[in-house]
C-alpha cells in the first residue's frame, strides 16, 4: 500500500491532523519495526482494555479516545501498539513518583537537621514537601552561579526520544508517535492550540503544569527546549552580568513539588452533579484541536501526549538539579570531615 500525505489548506503544519498524517507515513515508511509492539500485554478487553486502563492514569476522556481510535486511519495492529505502550509509559513513569518524594523529604529534613529544629518528620506522612521550595530555591541562587543554573534547564529535542528508548524501553509504533509530538511541541506557537493543562481545580490557586507550561521555551540555535532560569544582563557601559529569574525558578520549583504525585496528569474538575462512574459525561475532558472539549470530534487528540512530553522534560531537569544539589552537599560534608 501506498500513503499519501496531504496538506491542505485547512491542516495546518504541525497541527493534530498534520501529526496524524505524519506517524502514518513514517510507520509505513519503516520508521518502527511492526514486530516490537506489546503483545506480552494481558489485556482481555482490547482496545477498549487499555483505554480504560489508561484512564486510571489521569489520562483523557475514555469514551472520546475510544471512538477516535475506532475511526484512526492507523492500522489495527499499529493503533493497538500504540496504546499498549502509551500505558506502559504511564505505568512507569507513575511508579517513579516515589523518587520525588524521597527526594524533597530528604531537603526538608537535612534542612531541619543542619539548624537543630526537632520535627516529627520521621514519620513520612508528616514531611510538608512543600517545605523544600525555599530551601531548594536558596541552593540554586546562593550554591549555583547564575550560568551554571541556566546550563542545567536546556535539552535537545532528541533527547526526548532517547529517554523514551533507553530509559523506559519504547521502540514500536508509540516511538514514532513520540518523535512527531516532540517536533509538534517544538513548534507549539505555529498550532494556534492554547494552554495543554486542564483548568485549575481551586479557583485562585495557581497550576504548577499550566505555570510550566507557558514558560517552556525551545530555540533551535543550540539551547532545545529551555527555561529562562537566568538572563544576561547588558547595560551600557558595564561589563554582562548573569542574573537569575526569581519567578522563572520560582514557577519550576513549584512543578518539581508536584513531580511527586499524587497523580500523574491532573485531570479537569467535573462538575459537582457529575456521576464519576459516567463514562459518556460530556465533561471529562475530551479535546479536539484547539484544546477545547467536544465529544462529537471523533480525531484522535494528542494533548496528553503533549502533556507527558512535558512532564518528562521537567522530570529531566528535576534529576539534573537532584544530581547537582547531592554533589555539593556530598562536597561540604567531606570538607566539613577534613578539618
Amino acid at each position: 500500500h501506498t500513503f499519501y500525505i496531504i496538506i491542505t489548506a485547512n491542516m495546518s503544519r504541525f497541527s493534530d491532523n498534520w501529526l496524524l498524517d505524519k506517524v502514518m507515513f513514517d510507520y509505513v515508511q519503516g520508521g518502527s519495526c511492526a514486530c516490537c509492539g506489546f503483545p506480552h500485554l494481558f489485556a482481555p478487553g482490547g482496545l477498549e482494555g487499555l483505554i480504560n486502563a489508561m484512564s486510571d492514569l489521569e489520562t483523557d476522556s475514555k469514551t472520546h479516545e475510544i471512538n477516535a481510535a475506532k475511526a484512526s486511519p492507523w492500522p489495527e495492529d499499529m493503533r493497538d501498539q500504540i496504546w499498549g505502550d502509551r500505558l506502559l509509559l504511564r505505568f512507569k513513569m507513575k511508579k517513579e513518583m516515589k523518587v520525588y518524594r524521597a527526594f524533597l523529604e530528604e531537603v526538608v529534613k537535612d534542612d531541619a537537621a543542619s539548624k537543630n529544629i526537632v520535627t516529627n518528620n520521621d514519620d513520612e506522612t508528616n514531611v510538608a514537601i512543600q517545605d523544600a521550595i525555599p530551601i531548594l530555591h536558596h541552593f540554586c541562587t546562593t550554591q549555583l552561579s547564575p550560568h551554571e543554573l541556566g546550563q542545567i534547564f536546556q535539552l535537545q529535542r532528541s533527547g526526548l526520544t532517547e529517554i523514551l528508548k533507553s530509559k523506559y524501553k519504547i521502540t514500536s509504533a508509540y516511538a514514532i508517535v513520540f518523535c512527531a509530538v516532540v517536533e509538534q511541541l517544538s513548534n507549539f506557537n505555529h498550532t494556534g492550540y492554547g494552554v495543554d493543562a486542564p483548568p485549575c481545580c481551586n479557583s485562585g490557586v495557581d497550576d504548577e503544569e499550566e505555570l510550566f507550561e507557558t514558560v517552556l521555551n525551545y530555540s533551535s540555535r543550540g539551547q532545545g527546549f529551555n527555561l529562562v532560569v537566568a538572563e544576561n544582563i547588558i547595560e551600557e557601559d558595564c561589563e554582562e552580568e548573569w542574573k537569575v529569574n526569581q519567578e522563572t525558578l520560582g514557577i519550576f520549583l513549584k512543578r518539581m513539588i508536584s513531580l511527586a504525585g499524587p497523580t500523574l496528569l491532573e485531570r479537569a474538575a467535573k462538575a459537582a452533579d457529575d456521576d464519576d462512574n459516567n463514562d459518556d459525561s460530556s465533561n471529562d475532558g475530551a479535546e479536539n484541536g484547539d484544546g477545547q472539549t467536544n465529544s462529537s470530534n471523533n480525531k484522535p487528540s494528542f494533548r496528553s501526549d503533549r502533556r507527558v512530553a512535558r512532564l518528562m522534560i521537567a522530570r529531566y531537569w528535576a534529576d539534573r538539579l537532584i544530581e547537582k544539589y547531592r554533589s555539593v552537599q556530598g562536597e561540604g560534608v567531606d570538607n566539613q570531615s577534613s578539618t
